[in-house]
């Protein structure tokens, strides 16, 4: 009897114990349901950007702030008439830099070495194979009510630049501004910010790095200044090497640069834009790439061959939406002066609708005068 009791007092323990444990539930997956953070989520306001390296196969993640909304201008600006904006699904482009020539004369391997130019069969000479003279203007159009294009010419670095501003209010014009106020200042100082990049000749690295280097700046500046959040801005720029007859050029967004050769205008540069991508309708226009949205920027640079007689042309989208490829060649060659051309150019935009912000560079290469080294 003694052992029956004692087996029902264990047996009874045994159930009360069993009675009390419940078994744990399984973890959810990660990125179910509607805690999930993803990259739209909009607590990555909050997220320590900086501390965040996704893996490769990870989309980059969005800005913090209002940046991840992309639209960089604000609806609310009353000069707000289809400007430059940004595509709302755009994304950092992890600095990475993509390198082509726009001559068939140039060997793109000869070019690169690691940060520094390879010694190739046309090497810089000690005095210039070619003269170049520049000229810029910039005009607030006819519907706008103020100017976010900035330009920048620099004839001791051969250094010509454009950049279209966005971001509603002021906020466009002080984008513009920082961009070519730094490109500017990291030439005439010799300092571009960061390490030399790979693969890249030298003085198109230090191109790319001083367009980084105005990422930063006017990504700081909005994220320290509220009613700036959100602005940004296109920016391309060229620099020309007389001694070795070369053309760099850099660009984020979609202000171009084109070559006029014999007759024929080209575009050397590629729109960063939906449309550019294959999207029509009313999107097409929108930004895909920035300065100052995102704490990496994406550049493109390319290379080029002056010859004596070329024109280059760098501007913003007032000048290419409103004025046809023929009338601006039509201008250039009957021109009296580059200056003339530029001022005709201007006015040209605007008696045809001047529906944007319009700024134009006009770069003359002319072929040196032998006796001016003699």
């Amino acid at each position: 009897m003694f052992w029956f009791v004692l087996g029902l007092a264990a047996l009874a323990i045994a159930l009360l114990v069993a009675g009390m444990v419940k078994p744990r539930a399984a973890p959810p997956a990660m990125g179910a349901g509607p805690s999930a953070m993803g990259p739209s989520s909009s607590s990555t306001s909050q997220r320590d950007d900086a501390a965040f390296t996704p893996p490769p196969s990870a989309a980059p993640p969005a800005a913090t702030g209002s940046r991840q909304s992309g639209n960089m201008r604000d609806a609310s600006d009353p000069a707000d008439d289809g400007g430059t904006t940004m595509a709302s699904d755009a994304k950092s482009g992890r600095s990475r830099v993509s390198m082509t020539t726009q001559s068939t004369e140039i060997d793109i391997s000869m070019e690169t070495g690691e940060g520094e130019e390879v010694v190739d069969d046309d090497p810089t000479g000690p005095v210039a194979r070619i003269l170049v003279s520049a000229v810029g203007g910039t005009d607030q159009g006819k519907k706008r009510k103020h100017n976010e294009d900035a330009y920048v010419v620099l004839p001791a670095h051969s250094l010509f630049a454009i950049a279209d501003g966005m971001g509603g209010y002021a906020a466009g014009e002080v984008a513009s501004q920082m961009a070519v106020d730094v490109l500017k200042t990291s030439f005439e100082q010799d300092h571009f910010g960061g390490a030399p990049i790979a693969g890249l000749p030298r003085r198109g690295d230090e191109l790319v790095r001083a367009i980084q280097s105005a990422n930063s700046a006017i990504l700081t500046q909005a994220r320290e200044n509220e009613h700036q959040q959100g602005m940004g801005t296109t920016l391309v720029a060229a620099r020309f090497a007389p001694n070795r007859k070369r053309v760099y050029i850099a660009h984020v967004g979609d202000s171009r640069v084109y070559r006029l050769r014999d007759g024929q205008l080209h575009q050397l540069t590629t729109d960063h834009t939906l449309g550019a991508a294959g999207v029509t309708g009313p999107s097409a226009a929108k930004l895909s790439r920035a300065v100052g949205v995102f704490d990496d920027v994406e550049v493109d640079l390319s290379i080029d061959e002056p010859r004596e007689g070329d024109h280059y042309v760098l501007c913003s989208d007032g000048l290419f939406k409103m004025v046809p490829d023929e009338k601006i060649c039509e201008i250039i060659y009957g021109a009296r002066s580059i200056q003339a051309a530029v001022d005709e150019l201007i006015r040209e935009a605007n008696s045809r609708g001047g529906k944007d912000n319009v700024s134009v560079i006009l770069v003359r290469v002319d072929e040196p005068d032998p006796n001016t080294f003699n």
